[in-house]
């Protein structure tokens, strides 16, 4: 069939930063102290751990007490729901044939994947978004119809693997020219409901890799991509105009320290290599802020099979929200000044949003008849076409 591709008008838009800072445990509340001053909405200060410093060492800017502005910060008794409410309204988007991206940032243990996953009182942001999309879709009101599926997979050891297969093996990425990076041999699958998008996230949840770690009693040992695929048919005159929407949300595996976890073997190797790919993703956020700033900068994206995936993400055709989620307990400052450095730097990062016009499928003998009733709009005559090619 012949494929004509409208055309699409592109805006800038600027990656939205959000930091979420999660409760103190029971155990911390014991031997640790709280740092993290959530100021208001939009400014939060991290504290000097050390509070055996005194007056002169605070007047000669000897502290290291830091402070930072986001488009969103929430304090450690805020719910998912409340920060999905500055979401949503970038998720609608996908309805609407534009790419969404929600991925969650931060070290083991900082609440990235209740974040994302949740519980069931406190559902997280993958389930609040994908019921956002059901109720969108049952609310139009139009003559257009939609095709909803659905996609998860995992990078574990550099390697991707289908996390709604029982038995996948080793998944390879392609550079597809119409629709970017994609992942051979993954398995779509068409839904109807979001209870259905719920049970295939509880499949794929309970295969994906997990460890208890010293640090993280459920530590995520890979990376997950949960996508949701929207394909809107809008009928018209001549054919079918298709638009097409991706919700792309990642929940990232933790960054850790070998002296904090106390891993060895295959643990060990995990965090290893889970450091590494966010290293190459920490690299990526530095040369694109750079890029913004002073021009032109290599952006490694091949360092990681994690940096390919998220590659449209942070710089291509996508509304991206990044969430770095941080703990309070005084022996994470690194930890938490690390991720708030690089969601920092990521305010930085600019996306070139358009909406995605499908294919207008139609047979040879549908173009014949809009060539003919464009003639006689013209010239008042039919003309006869003996051949079509």
């Amino acid at each position: 069939m012949p494929t004509i591709r409208a055309p699409a008008s592109r805006q800038t838009a600027t990656l939205q930063v959000a930091v979420k800072c999660r409760p103190l445990t029971d155990n911390e509340r014991r031997r640790s102290r709280h740092i993290i001053q959530v100021i208001d909405d939009k400014n939060v200060a991290v504290l000097d751990p050390d509070i055996s410093k005194g007056y002169l060492d605070l007047i000669q800017n000897r502290t290291k007490e830091k402070r930072y502005s986001f488009d969103h910060v929430y304090a450690p008794g805020c719910s998912n729901t409340d920060v999905y409410k500055n979401i949503s309204p970038t998720v609608l988007g996908v309805v609407q044939g534009l790419n969404v991206t929600v991925f969650a940032y931060g070290s083991t243990g900082s609440g990235k994947t209740y974040t994302m996953v949740g519980s069931r009182n406190d559902p997280g942001l993958m389930v609040l978004s994908f019921r956002t999309i059901f109720d969108q879709i049952k609310k139009d009101d139009s003559s257009d119809t939609f095709e909803v599926s659905c996609s998860y997979l995992e990078v574990y050891n550099e390697v991707i693997y289908d996390l709604l297969e029982k038995s996948s093996g080793h998944l390879e990425l392609r550079e597809d020219p119409e629709h970017g990076i994609i992942v051979a041999g993954l398995r779509r699958i068409k839904v109807h409901s979001a209870d259905k998008i719920l049970e295939l996230l509880n499949i794929g949840n309970s295969r994906r890799k997990t460890e208890s770690t010293e640090a993280n009693a459920t530590s995520s040992r890979s990376h997950a991509v949960l996508e949701i695929t929207v394909r809107r048919k809008q009928k018209g005159k001549y054919g079918s105009q298709v638009l097409r929407g991706k919700l792309a949300l990642v929940d990232l595996a933790g960054s850790e320290r070998a002296t904090e976890t106390n891993n060895f073997g295959q643990k060990l190797r995990d965090g290893a290599n889970i450091n590494r790919s966010l290293l190459a993703l920490a690299n990526c956020i530095n040369a694109l802020g750079k890029q913004n700033k002073k021009g032109l900068a290599y952006v490694p994206y091949r360092n990681s099979k994690l940096t390919r995936i998220l590659k449209d993400g942070l710089s291509g055709n996508s509304r991206t929200v990044m969430i770095a989620t941080i703990s309070p307990a005084d022996d994470q400052y690194h930890h938490t000044t690390n991720t708030l450095k690089y969601a920092d730097r990521a305010k930085e990062i600019k996306t070139h949003v358009h909406k995605n016009i499908g294919t207008i499928d139609n047979h040879v003998e549908d173009y014949q008849r809009m060539i003919e009733n464009l003639q006689v709009c013209l010239t008042g005559k039919r003309v006869n076409f003996y051949s079509f090619t």
